[in-house]
C-alpha cells in the first residue's frame, strides 16, 4: 500500500518508559511490532507492547539485531507496507517525525532510487553527529546523500529486500546498518538523511574528554560490544574496500583511533583489549555469528 508504514522496534533489557516511546510511535505508523531479543524483563515487555497497540514477537534467547530486524521486515511485507521503519529501545520520536519525513521526500528527485530515508542523529551524550569526513556525498538545504545511516530513525522501502537481501545475521550485532547501507549503494540505490528532522539517540554511553585541546570521545561500550566492533568492521572493510575505497580506509581509521581511545582513557582496558584481540582472531578465521565462547 502506497505510503504505508509499518515499523519494528527491537528490545532488550529495556527501562520502564518503553511504554511511552512505544506510544509516540505507535501514533505515527500504520502498524507496530516489537521484537524482544530473549529480555529477563520479557513478560514486561510484552504488556508495554500491548498497552501501546502494538504487536509483539518473544525470542526465547537474543538472536541478536539482524534477525530481529528480519523479523520485523517479513512482517512489513506481510503487512503490504511500502516502507520499514526502525528504531532502538530508546528512540524518542518526535511528534509528526515520520510524516514529516515523509511529506519532504516527496521532493527528491530520484525518489524511486532511494532504498532508505533516514532521520538525522544527534548523540545525547555529545552533542554531535555521527558523520564522519567523506560520510557525505551530496548536501542541500534539506536533504544530505550518505554513504551509511544507522538504523534507529530509518525508513527501509520494503521493495528493496527482494533486490538486496535482507540483514545480514551473520553479523550478529554491529555494523548491521551499515553493511545493509553499502549493499543498498553496490546496487545504485540511495541513502538519503533528511537535515531538517532529527532524532535525538544513543551510541553506548558517549562522554566527550578534552585532551591537549582536541576533543576525544569515549563510547564506554562493554567487552563484548569490543569483541564484536572490532570483528564486524574489519570484516566490512575487507567486503567494501573494491566498492568504495573511501569507506573502508574510513572505517579502518575510526576502528583504530577508536581502539586506542578505548585502551587509553577508558575502563576495563585489559578486558576490552582481549576483547578486541579475539574479535580480531575470529575475523581472520572466518568466524561469525553470535560469540558464544567465553572471551
Amino acid at each position: 500500500m502506497s505510503g504505508t508504514v509499518f515499523a519494528v522496534v527491537v528490545t532488550y533489557n529495556p527501562d520502564d518508559k518503553l511504554a511511552d516511546r512505544l506510544q509516540a510511535l505507535r501514533e505515527q505508523v500504520h502498524g507496530l511490532l516489537v521484537v524482544d531479543n530473549g529480555s529477563n524483563n520479557a513478560d514486561a515487555v510484552h504488556s508495554m507492547a500491548l498497552q501501546a497497540g502494538c504487536s509483539v514477537v518473544l525470542n526465547l534467547e537474543n538472536l541478536g539485531i539482524a534477525e530481529a530486524l528480519n523479523q520485523g521486515a517479513r512482517a512489513a511485507i506481510q503487512f503490504g507496507a511500502e516502507w520499514l521503519a526502525t528504531f532502538d529501545q530508546d528512540s524518542q520520536v518526535a511528534p509528526e517525525a515520520i510524516a514529516q519525513l515523509l511529506a519532504a521526500s516527496a521532493t527528491l528527485p530520484q525518489l524511486d532510487r532511494v532504498a532508505i530515508l533516514a532521520m538525522s542523529h544527534r548523540d545525547r551524550g555529545t552533542g554531535r553527529d555521527y558523520h564522519r569526513a567523506g560520510e557525505i556525498l551530496k548536501e542541500t538545504e534539506q536533504w544530505r546523500s550518505v554513504r551509511t545511516t544507522i538504523t534507529s530513525g530509518s525508513l527501509v522501502r520494503v521493495s528493496v529486500f527482494p533486490q538486496v537481501g535482507f540483514f545480514d545475521t551473520r553479523l550478529f550485532i554491529d555494523t548491521v546498518d551499515l553493511e545493509f547501507c553499502l549493499r543498498c549503494r553496490s546496487q545504485g540505490l540511495m541513502v538519503m538523511e533528511n537535515r531538517v528532522v532529527i532524532l535525538a539517540h544513543s551510541m553506548g554511553n558517549s562522554t566527550t574528554r578534552v585532551i591537549f585541546g582536541f576533543p576525544l570521545v569515549l563510547t564506554g561500550h562493554s567487552p563484548l560490544r569490543r569483541y564484536y566492533i572490532t570483528r564486524n568492521q574489519l570484516e566490512m572493510c575487507r567486503r567494501f574496500a573494491g566498492a568504495d575505497l573511501r569507506w573502508a580506509l574510513g572505517a579502518f581509521w575510526d576502528l583504530t583511533s577508536g581502539s586506542a581511545i578505548t585502551l587509553l582513557l577508558e575502563t576495563e582496558r585489559r578486558a576490552k583489549l582481549h576483547a578486541m584481540l579475539s574479535g580480531l582472531g575470529d575475523f581472520m578465521l572466518r568466524r561469525f555469528g553470535r560469540r558464544t565462547r567465553p572471551l
